[in-house]
């Protein structure tokens, strides 16, 4: 599932390519991608309605259009967008095309079908999640991780993956988190120290950050890959790499499952 870093780098590659466009026509090809609206009424509502800025939180990405009414986008497990010429072959997995005056197009592509697209009107309260979201992780401060945390006997990386705690950390970065903290994913919230405190608030902002820039590639690159060039990151230390030496210590990382999902971690390095 594409996380915060991954989420960033389609906003910022795609910005230049969406922001002053004004729509011309939609298509949908999959209905059940709009979350709370009729594909005809979307198609109508999106008409000639210009995107005037493109934004993320957590996850979520918005296009702002020239009426206030926004547009709100989920990628789920698999979904990413792109920018193609209109009359390019279509990817099997289109489901929502913006059409642009320019004759280029804004592509949702999602294999799984599992994204969603919210259309709200100006002054129309957002239903998507956005507004239930903890805050960026380069916003959080000592007492509010002291306050979320230490009151619970919850794993950390299940703590780390909750989106109302800290928006945008997901499987990849919580487990890249816990091995940078040298803490096992596994431990509870109520038995970190304050130590162990600053070292989370100084990682996990530095471990998104980092990755941001790792994945900030140019379109030729981003267009290429389809949005996907990161699946191919050698830059994790654990995440995807149980059984092979970690690489501070040399000892096989282990796996484990925290609450239905796979985690990587180091027993002889994380305590």
């Amino acid at each position: 599932m594409p996380e915060l870093p991954e989420v960033e780098t389609v906003r910022t590659v795609l910005l230049p390519y969406v922001v002053g466009q004004k729509i011309t026509d939609t298509t949908i090809s999959l209905p059940k991608v709009l979350a709370n609206i009729s594909s005809q009424d979307f198609i109508t509502k999106t008409k000639q309605r210009t995107i005037t800025h493109f934004t993320r939180r957590g996850k979520f990405l918005t296009l702002h259009l020239d009426n206030a009414a926004f547009i709100v986008i989920h990628f789920r497990m698999t979904g990413t967008l792109t920018i193609e010429d209109k009359g390019t072959a279509l990817d099997k997995h289109t489901h929502v095309i913006l059409t642009f005056a320019n004759q280029q197009q804004l592509r949702f592509i999602d294999s799984r079908g599992f994204g969603h697209w919210w259309y709200f009107e100006a002054g129309q309260s957002d239903t998507s999640g956005q507004l239930l979201l903890g805050p960026e992780p380069e916003q959080i401060t000592f007492a509010y991780l002291k306050e979320k945390l230490t009151k619970r006997q919850t794993a950390l990386k299940t703590l780390l993956l909750d989106q109302h705690i800290i928006a945008g950390i997901g499987n990849i970065y919580a487990d890249e988190i816990c091995f940078r903290t040298q803490i096992r994913p596994t431990r509870r919230g109520d038995s970190l120290s304050d130590t162990e405190l600053q070292r989370l608030l100084d990682t996990i902002p530095t471990v998104i950050q980092e990755f941001i820039q790792i994945h900030r590639v140019p379109f030729d690159v981003y267009h290429q890959t389809k949005g996907t060039s990161y699946q191919k990151d050698t830059h994790r230390a654990v995440y995807g790499r149980k059984g092979q030496p970690c690489q501070k210590c040399g000892h096989p990382l282990q796996g484990t499952r925290i609450g239905q999902r796979s985690s990587v971690f180091c027993e002889h390095c994380q305590k």
